[in-house]
């Protein structure tokens, strides 16, 4: 894929059809459970981020992606010291209703 930078990861999403954006959270950020009704990409850049869904807790760093189904209830928590910065993608067809 190349060197780890925003412009290579929002890349490699879009060429899978995907529309992207990218985010960035400060430290001790927590996003509460939430669904979305389409299939989600979380690709890190920078910082860490615990991702919980269900039963199930993925801490994602550099260059980690994770793949959510539409419909997984899902939290976010930036974990460590540093910002996270990472790009979403969501099928392109979402674009319209999404």
């Amino acid at each position: 894929m190349g060197l780890l930078q925003l412009s290579t990861l929002r890349g490699a999403l879009e060429r899978e059809g995907m529309v992207t954006a990218w985010w960035s959270d400060m430290p001790g950020t927590h996003v509460a459970p939430h669904a979305h009704d389409f299939p989600e990409t979380r690709w890190v850049l920078s910082g860490f981020l615990r991702v919980t869904a269900g039963a199930e807790t993925a801490e994602l760093g550099p260059g980690d992606r994770l793949d959510l189904a539409a419909g997984t209830r899902h939290a976010t928590d930036v974990i460590g010291l540093a910002p996270v910065i990472y790009v979403t993608g969501r099928p392109e067809e979402q674009r319209v209703r999404g």
